[in-house]
């Protein structure tokens, strides 16, 4: 009985002293400023994006509510295309559907040049309804279904990035079933970044062999070599190192085959400084000890221009290393594009206190919508009371009732009242990508534009929940 006595006072002074600590840091913790996204605060202390005002598209929309700023998107992506041709080099923008696949939202891109890179049968028909014209699509990811590269096939795309030795004689096939050149390129793992499922592997030769394998395919046009090495990557340093090895290559297949190719498409996943992925130990301190999460510092992060500025200097370097025509450079950014251009609005209902006295707030926006929190840092905001300091830290919950719906243990915020309406930014990036109907219809999606606004996706209705159901 002493022991444990012992037992549980030292747990509980370690929790204190834990606590104490976090409290602290927590007291000198500054949130990032809102002149991040560019949006703005009006006299009313309301959140202003778009030059709208969110809490009058909250009264009018209802919450939860995702709300994009098309200037934000279209500001973006120039951003991204000016750092792209400042060097007199070709390259092509391929906007990744999988970060927020919102027909509204890629015609916004597709008007601004940008062209489509799917990784499904149904991106695939989504790019070719949109009227995105097939040599402005570019098929990636592994296992792809045949209706997926049978649609590909018939409308021409511009390139089908394969992903293993096997796709190569699966599309050999059906190519040739319909007597078609298909243009291809090999997905390659260069050692560094994502690797596992993804591509044919460098160091083994494995990716050489696929271009000797595609040699005797009559059907097949080799023109590319594709990589694709994370997501959200702060600098240029992942890129530069594939790049070295994908050269090596590059010149194994000039030399033995004769082979100059067009195409070098380099994937995407370059970050924003506004999101930072969270570490395993930051979550179980969230978790178990309600610490905050510290904001990323925005001065140690390099802006997406400043990382295409280092690709393009490797790229050039290697070019006249390696006495290789340099050729056309690809691109297919997602969260660089998108991610700051909108928000999610949802509206705190209710307030309740765990066992220790801490508070949380529960708000109509569920993990069925709101993933991304869990595994992202993301700046919040109360968008009806911008003035108010920040001063507790407060849990969020959403109206799921399951456990992992309490989606963010710990935030710094004003003290909240029931009614009050957050704004969690950077909701541009795989919040309706992964978004699912658990338990509640998903919300609504309102595109802004100096001061107008439009719905681009209404809220799905109960019936649109059961409409494919058989039930009678």
């Amino acid at each position: 009985m002493g022991k444990i006595n012992i037992k549980s006072m030292l747990k509980r002074a370690v929790y204190q002293f834990l606590q104490s600590h976090i409290e602290r840091s927590a007291r000198n913790q500054v949130g990032l400023n809102l002149s991040l996204w560019e949006a703005g605060v009006d006299q009313q202390h309301h959140l202003i994006m778009g030059g709208c005002d969110c809490t009058r598209l909250a009264a009018d929309y209802g919450t939860p509510l995702f709300v994009v700023d098309e200037k934000k998107i279209r500001d973006n992506y120039q951003a991204f295309n000016r750092a792209l041709t400042a060097y007199g080099l070709e390259g092509s923008v391929y906007y990744s559907y999988k970060t927020n696949p919102v027909p509204g939202i890629v015609r916004v891109l597709h008007d601004c040049g940008a062209g489509a890179e799917v990784i499904s049968a149904y991106e695939l028909w989504l790019a070719l309804k949109l009227g995105v014209p097939p040599e402005r699509i570019i098929y990636n990811g592994p296992n792809k279904s045949a209706e997926g590269l049978k649609t590909a096939i018939d409308h021409g795309i511009k390139l089908i990035n394969i992903n293993s030795l096997s796709e190569i004689d699966h599309i050999e096939r059906l190519a040739a079933e319909r007597k078609k050149k298909v243009r291809i390129g090999v997905r390659v793992s260069p050692g560094v970044g994502w690797g596992a499922q993804f591509g044919l592997k460098l160091e083994n030769g494995e990716a050489l062999t696929g271009f000797r394998r595609m040699a005797a395919c009559s059907h097949l046009d080799p023109q590319a070599i594709h990589f694709h090495l994370g997501t959200n990557l702060q600098n240029a340093h992942l890129y530069q190192s594939a790049l070295a090895q994908v050269f090596q290559l590059l010149q194994a297949i000039q030399s033995e085959q004769g082979l100059g190719l067009r195409y070098l498409d380099l994937g995407g996943g370059f970050g924003v400084p506004t999101v930072r992925g969270l570490g395993n130990h930051e979550i179980k301190l969230n978790t178990f000890f309600y610490k905050p999460y510290p904001p990323p510092c925005v001065a140690d992060i390099k802006p997406v221009s400043q990382i295409i500025d280092d690709i393009v200097a490797t790229f050039k370097a290697l070019c006249l290393r390696f006495r290789i025509h340099p050729p056309t450079l690809l691109f297919e950014p997602g969260r660089s594009l998108t991610s700051n251009a909108e928000i999610l609005l949802t509206r705190v209902g209710d307030l309740k206190t765990t066992a220790n006295g801490f508070p949380i707030a529960l708000v109509d926006a569920g993990i069925n919508i709101a993933r991304p929190i869990t595994f992202e840092y993301h700046e919040i905001f109360v968008a009806n009371r911008m003035a108010a300091p920040a001063n507790q830290r407060c849990g969020l919950a959403g109206p799921i009732c399951t456990p992992m719906d309490f989606f963010l243990k710990s935030k710094k915020l004003p003290i909240l009242q029931a009614g009050d309406l957050l704004a969690i930014m950077d909701a541009g990036a795989y919040f309706t990508s992964f978004a699912n109907d658990f338990s509640l219809p998903r919300p609504a999606i309102v595109m802004v534009f100096e001061g107008g606004h439009r719905l681009i996706r209404e809220k799905e209705s109960y019936d649109d929940l059961i409409r494919l159901d058989h039930y009678r």
